[in-house]
This record gives C-alpha cells, structure tokens and sequence, in this order.
C-alpha cells in the first residue's frame, strides 16, 4: 500500500520550538513497523521555521518575527535540525532519512512534475530509506507559497497514486463545529456521495498557516481522485496501526472516484495561469449538467486572454469570469483566435486533459 503521512509543526514541536521527542519517537516506530511490512511511504513534515525560531532565540539571542524574510531565515536554520532529529530516530531501525525540499513552482510544469515523480518511485523502491519532503521555506516566495505542507502532502499523495493521505494533527479530527466547544461533535465518517461536505470551523493552530477548512479542501480533491484521507491526531496511541488496522478513530474522508495520472497533475495544477480562455452560456449548460463526456472545442469558446504554446495549461472561466477548470492547450493561443466560434475546426482541449471544478 501507498501512503502518505503529513504532520504538522504543532503535531511535533512546542509552543517554543521544542521538539516533542516522545511524539516524534512514536511517530518513526510506526512508519518504520510499515516500512518493514511492505508499504511504500512518505512522510511530509512541518516544523522547519518553527525549529529555526528555536535555534536562534538560544544560540543568537534573537527573536524574529513573521515576515518572509525572517521565516526564510528561520527555515534554514531549523530545517536541518529537524533532519537530524528524523535521521538519528531511523536510523535506529536501520532506515536512511531521504530529505526532499520541494516549491510550489517545480509542479506547475508537466516535465518538473514528472521528474519528482520519477526520483520518488526510485526512493520507494529502495526498503531503506524513508523520503521525508518539506517545502523549501528558504527559497519560496510568498505568492508561490503552498497553503501549507496539506496542500504539498496532496500533491505528492495525487503524484503517487496513494491509496491513503494521513494528515496528522494536534486534534482528534473534523468537527461539526469549533473543537474548542463542548457542543461541537466529532465527525467519524464523510462519504461525499451519500453525505455531501460539512461545514467546519476556521480556527488554525498557532504555527500553521493553513487550518481545517485547508485540510477538508485537500480531502475533497483526494476523494475525488480515489484517495482516502484520514484526519486524526498524532497524540491518539498507536494512530497510524489504528488506521491501518481499520479501527474507527478521527475523521475518514471515503474517496469517489479514481483519474488518470494526467487528469491528477490537472486537478492539482491550479494555480493562477495568464492564459484563460471564456466559454459561451450554451457550452457552460452542458458543463454544468455533467451528463455526458466533453471536449472542448472552438465553437464554444468566445473569448482568448493570454498567450500560450501547445501543451501549456490554460484555465476556464464563465462568460461572467468565474473559473471552471482547467486543461491543456492542443495548439497554440493564435490558431485558437482564429478558430472562434467557428464549427468543425479541431478540438482545443481533448477530455483526457481537460479538468472542470465547477460547484466545488
């Protein structure tokens, strides 16, 4: 089995940076216990800048503050901290720590995308080591940054074909509510198809920049993709061997559907593009009712903005610039201007490439 598990910095670290070593301890014997069994897994870890703030308040006398300077600094302060951490605790079961520091740039093309994927399958192969991937806080720019490691563990958990995501976090799952009131309630299960998708509370932890909205987000794409994902916290005995062992703890989010690997770096892939093109009222009907298989073609485009080569990812939008999907482009953005509107002139997007979020 494929899996991917995400802890976040409060998950590991104290509120002063400190690392929880009982926690972290728990956290490698049970990936190593896995590991050993046969599954293939990746653990994507928070806590660099967190551990960074640490190592300077100590050894510089210096608090920092927020901005993306100062994180930056903190990042690369703290990142091999961590890594030192991970490495010696593996390496009591005579597993290598495999450190990966990715961006949210290096998946925004196919050829970037695909040579990540490459190196991890290699990785995976290997029964010693264990790949533990980070953002590269040091060099990623505030408006290339991802919401946060959910997000990336998303990516990676799409790019690999998981069959889980485990996000591991400092509460017991998704609630109907605030976590902090006594009133709101666990929810154990979401099946999307039967139970749709609950609305939750906004709060975030301390030290992670995304939240449970962010997670339950993450959740909805890997369902969509035939991922389960299970929120939980990292705190609950045995978690990991809890979830493999299919006992009912946190919250599991059921998958619905499974898509090709094209069709995941798609659905992934949706970032802010400057090529977009508008489709017509008639064509947005037939996207919205989502009964029958589409590509799209130039008669139902009334609308060029940008300029782009074959192969490019181009995003959707309405007649009314709300954004619908996303595909990529089978030829470049001035034959497309010439073929407007105009019936029996080849087809833009095939469906194969094509990836509609209209409703979501």
């Amino acid at each position: 089995m494929k899996i991917v598990i995400k802890v976040g910095t409060q998950a590991i670290l104290s509120n002063d940076g400190t690392v929880l070593e009982s926690t972290m301890q728990t956290l490698v014997e049970q990936i190593a216990f896995l590991q050993k069994e046969g599954h293939q897994i990746i653990l994507v870890s928070s806590g660099a800048v967190g551990s960074g703030r640490k190592v300077a308040r100590e050894l510089l006398g210096k608090e920092y503050g927020s901005s993306t300077g100062e994180k930056q600094v903190l990042a690369s302060l703290g990142q091999h901290e961590l890594m030192h951490v991970y490495s010696n605790m593996f390496k009591n079961y005579g597993i290598l720590a495999s450190q990966l520091l990715l961006t949210k740039q290096e998946f925004h093309t196919r050829q970037h995308y695909l040579n990540i994927s490459r190196l991890l399958k290699e990785i995976l192969q290997q029964k010693n080591i264990i790949p533990i991937i980070n953002e590269n806080d040091s060099v990623a720019i505030e408006e290339l940054m991802f919401t946060d490691n959910d997000e990336l563990a998303g990516l990676i958990a799409s790019q690999i074909n998981a069959d889980k995501l485990i996000i591991l976090t400092s509460v017991k799952g998704v609630y109907n509510g605030n976590p902090n009131l006594p009133e709101s309630k666990l929810i154990s299960i979401i099946n999307p198809v039967i139970d749709g998708w609950p609305e939750v509370s906004t709060s975030k932890t301390s030290q992670g920049r995304g939240g449970m909205i962010t997670k339950l987000g993450i959740a909805r794409k890997m369902s969509e993709l035939g991922i389960t994902t299970h929120i939980c916290s990292v705190h609950e005995k045995n978690i990991i061997h809890e979830i493999m062992n299919e006992k009912n703890i946190g919250t599991t989010i059921l998958p619905t559907k499974k898509k090709s690997n094209l069709k995941r770096w798609i659905a992934f892939s949706d970032s802010k593009q400057s090529s977009v093109i508008f489709v017509n009222s008639c064509l947005l009907e037939i996207i919205k009712e989502n009964k029958r298989v589409i590509s799209l073609l130039p008669i139902g485009i009334e609308k060029v903005q940008g300029e782009f080569k074959k192969g490019d990812l181009v995003e959707i939008y309405s007649p009314n610039g709300d954004k619908i999907g996303v595909g990529i482009a089978r030829y470049h953005s001035e034959k497309l201007k010439e073929y407007l509107g105009q019936k029996g002139k080849p087809e833009f997007i095939h469906y194969d490439q094509l990836h509609f979020n209209i409703g979501k």
